[in-house]
């Protein structure tokens, strides 16, 4: 635009608190394209801009600007004839038409001849398109228009009201530029039209692509892409793998929907090598510092009814980021339980970490748990070390046995579970963790709250969600599967052939109230295996159990004063809470449904 104009315009603005600038190229604007600007411009330079991606207001002057002209200098009777680029023209033929009845002969400076124009013909032209190549003898008839106040003021407003939204664009689009550039996968997102409009410099490495690639139809790079079937069906595919460049590439493709139309598709893409050299880089990580949970939920040998549904519970409780408490004696498979819902949670990928509370002394314990700077105490590692809390971070924290714990380490726990930070020893900073606790007992906690042994407080910070482990005796239907598994493993371990276990042998098995459970149960299997010199175990290999089994059913009958009845009792309501039907329950007992009833009412079952 013209110099007065220009220096109108910046005023107007400058008085309105804007900062400005002036491009009179394609190069000054470029240079500034990593700013958030609006572009004000005369409509003519629309086409060497539009590809910039930025806010541009158009000024464009109305008929009403060349009215104005017209009758200042009374050109009405002087054939006035308005010239202007095809886009312009179409608008003011509208307003002419609409407004002034086709008062004025609008023409296209495409079309226009000079020198053939009407006699007295005056021509009126946009004060910006002084560049047109006019004869000197057209030029007395030559007048050049300005728009009016309310043009430009009307051109000002629209910029003025868009820089805001302005600002926020850019912001959003170099934010996003920036996480694209900052993720490992090549990333790629196309418009509706199949046109990109994000990538990164690893899409650019994996599919060969280079210069700019932005505003393009992918096609032009991959005639057949898969993006557009995904733009078509507005279905997400999930790792598809193809070869590109003698690569071979793991794909993700996304469709981008809004309200329920699809507007876009993204791709994320990384090479298969690269996937497997970090996630052996993490394995073998969390492997080196023990940090890895190995068992899941179907790993857990059994299918009678107690473990069935402990097992159902604990896979419902890994939907769940809540702390969970574990419950039972000792050898049922708390860690097991443990691992099994880290490994079904959404914390699967993070570290699993596991303590043993009754392991070590309070001193010890807590330095294991919160970790210690450098010269906290004497013998203290140079440097620090990071305690069990900062190594589970993002993933899950195990407390075996925590009804051991000291009562000062309860209190540090207890604020770690509020706060979600912990302090080193002879630290000063907070450091914040995201972990998950599960924490196991076999002893019973509400006893030692009311021994003064444990924090009430801390108990229900803990108890959010509870699973209690059957013993082994109540479920001694599994012992055959357990045994074979067991069996399975040993002769793996120490190179054995057992092919074969008699029904004598696990009937025996059976028989025993099995105080450590399945513990025990495997050290007993394991002994058998090791001593085995043929391939099958037979009823006489448990020759050595035999008295071992006789006094644990004399322990079961007599020790601590236990009576018959009191054992009869025991019997009945066990057999009352494993089997779902009377009927059941008597015929597992061995006694008529009526005799069952009987002793019921007698010891008021």
């Amino acid at each position: 635009m013209d110099k007065e104009l220009e220096e109108f315009i910046t005023h107007i603005l400058i008085k309105s608190g804007i900062q400005t600038s002036s491009f009179h190229s394609r190069k000054t604007v470029i240079d500034h394209i990593m700013n958030p600007f609006v572009l004000i411009t005369p409509s003519i330079y629309l086409s060497e801009v539009e590809s910039f991606s930025i806010p541009i207001v158009p000024l464009s002057l109305h008929l009403s600007d060349f009215k104005k002209t017209i009758d200042e200098h009374n050109l009405l009777g002087k054939n006035p004839l308005i010239i202007v680029s095809n886009d312009e023209k179409k608008w003011l033929d509208h307003e002419n038409q609409m407004i002034y009845n086709k008062t004025f002969e609008i023409c296209s400076k495409d079309n226009i001849d000079f020198g053939n124009a009407k006699i007295n013909t005056s021509f009126l032209i946009p004060s910006w398109e002084s560049h047109l190549p006019i004869a000197q003898q057209t030029k007395e008839n030559l007048y050049y228009v300005q728009p009016s106040m309310d043009t430009v003021f009307s051109s000002i407003r629209q910029a003025i009201n868009l820089l805001g939204v302005t600002r926020e664009m850019f912001k959003e689009k170099y934010q996003v530029q920036a996480i694209a550039d900052s993720a490992h996968d090549g990333l790629i997102a196309v418009d509706r039209q199949g046109k990109i409009t994000l990538t990164n410099e690893n899409a650019k490495k994996y599919l060969g692509l280079e210069g700019e690639v932005v505003g393009k139809y992918i096609t032009e790079f991959i005639p057949h892409s898969d993006m557009l079937r995904v733009l078509q069906t507005g279905r997400k595919e999930i790792g598809d793998v193809a070869k590109i460049l003698n690569r071979q590439i793991i794909i993700n493709r996304f469709p981008v929907i809004l309200n329920h139309t699809v507007v876009g598709a993204v791709s994320n893409f990384k090479e298969i090598t690269d996937l497997q050299r970090l996630e052996m880089k993490l394995r073998k990580k969390l492997h080196d510092n023990g940090l890895e949970a190995k068992y899941r939920l179907e790993d857990i040998i059994g299918e009678e009814k107690e473990i069935r549904e402990a097992k159902e519970q604990a896979k419902i409780f890994s939907k769940t980021d809540a702390t969970v408490l574990i419950t039972g004696e000792s050898g049922t498979g708390k860690e097991l339980f443990a691992q099994g819902i880290h490994l079904e949670s959404s914390r699967a990928i993070g570290p699993f970490v596991a303590v043993n509370c009754a392991a070590f002394p309070e001193s010890l314990l807590e330095s294991e748990l919160f970790g210690y700077e450098e010269g906290s105490f004497s013998g203290a590692r140079k440097g620090g070390k990071q305690g069990l809390f900062e190594l589970a971070h993002g993933g899950t924290l195990f407390l075996d046995e925590i009804g051991e714990m000291p009562l000062q380490i309860q209190a540090h726990l207890l604020r770690v579970l509020q706060e979600r930070s912990i302090r080193r020893i002879g630290g000063q900073r907070t450091i914040p963790v995201n972990v998950r606790i599960i924490a196991a007992t076999n002893s019973n906690i509400e006893e030692g709250i009311t021994k003064k042994e444990f924090r009430t407080d801390l108990y229900y910070r803990l108890n959010v969600l509870s699973l209690e482990l059957p013993p082994l005796r109540y479920r001694l239907g599994d012992i055959p599967l357990l045994t074979g598994h067991f069996i399975e493993q040993f002769n793996e371990m120490h190179r054995k052939q057992i092919v074969k276990v008699e029904e004598d042998f696990i009937s025996v098995l059976q028989h025993y109230h099995w105080p450590g459970n399945i513990r025990e149960l495997r050290n007993v299997l394991e002994r058998i295996v090791l001593l085995q010199k043929g391939t099958e175990i037979l009823g006489e290999d448990a020759s050595f159990f035999y008295p071992k089994l006789r006094k644990n059913n004399a322990r079961t009958i007599e020790s601590s004063g236990i009576t018959i009845k009191e054992n009869e009792k025991e019997l009945i309501q066990g057999a009352l809470q494993k089997y779902e039907s009377k009927a059941e329950a008597a015929n597992a007992l061995g006694i008529d449904r009526s005799t069952l009833w009987r002793k019921m009412k007698e010891y008021r079952l």
